[in-house]
């Protein structure tokens, strides 16, 4: 969290968006901190989220939320913001052994998904791959599920190791099967947005691997590497860099 803006009341976020310049920025990502049920208490900003919105309405606002109820979904409505995301894991083991989250299931993630679109709200659920094990077996059913719950997109990841001081060894992840995986994604909707996300490991394999997702049709690629978009250029792809989440 330490490289996060800190806002935890309405006048902070509100205040953030006055001392950094309106037209200096493109949009935010309001996140957490979360609690150790999984929740990210956004009740001390909705008012400002509203008041960004109604001022700089050009201004992207997306929010990751951990679990929901339906009053708290319900809440996010009206406020005018462009996108929830959420992270969605299908592995019970993950979610307990990785996550801390002990006592929650998948079926935790789907109905969040389910009240956020029941208030009419763009979802972006984030797969977060590898977490089951490197043969992605249960991600599968977490696409299909995904997309029958009407995600409006599905951002991929891979869980990567972010600190030195954290005892945490990254899981092995097939990436074959990976490619297998949004793959399926294509075929199951082929109009739906996909994203290969910021959370990946770097080097040559993850290179070779977001071209092996070009030619399957992935739409946007977080932080390309130099090899991937000589590999766009190079066989006459159109491709734009935008200075937003991929989410959108």
């Amino acid at each position: 969290l330490k490289s996060m803006a800190e806002a935890k009341t309405s006048d902070q976020l509100t205040g953030l968006v006055d001392r950094l310049g309106p037209q200096n920025l493109e949009g935010m990502l309001i996140s957490g901190g979360f609690s150790k049920q999984g929740i990210l208490c956004l009740d001390p900003v909705l008012e400002g989220i509203a008041q960004i919105k109604k001022e700089h309405p050009r201004l992207k606002v997306l929010v990751h939320t951990g679990f929901m109820d339906r009053a708290q979904a319900r809440s996010l409505k009206g406020l005018g913001i462009d996108g929830v995301l959420t992270n969605l894991m299908a592995s019970k083991k993950a979610i307990a052994e990785v996550y801390g989250l002990k006592g929650f299931t998948p079926e935790h993630f789907y109905e969040t998904i389910r009240l956020l679109k029941g208030q009419k709200l763009k979802v972006i659920p984030h797969i977060i791959m590898g977490l089951g094990g490197p043969k992605l077996k249960e991600d599968f059913g977490a696409v299909k599920k995904a997309v029958a719950l009407g995600a409006d997109a599905l951002v991929f990841v891979i869980v990567k190791k972010i600190s030195a001081s954290i005892d945490f060894q990254p899981p092995r992840v097939d990436q074959e099967r990976i490619a297998a995986l949004i793959g399926y994604a294509r075929r199951l909707a082929p109009q739906l947005p996909l994203s290969f996300g910021c959370a990946k490991p770097p080097g040559k394999q993850t290179a070779a691997l977001e071209q092996a997702l070009i030619r399957l049709g992935i739409g946007a690629i977080a932080f390309p590497s130099q090899q991937t978009v000589a590999y766009a250029a190079q066989n006459g792809l159109p491709y734009v860099f935008r200075q937003s989440c991929c989410a959108l």
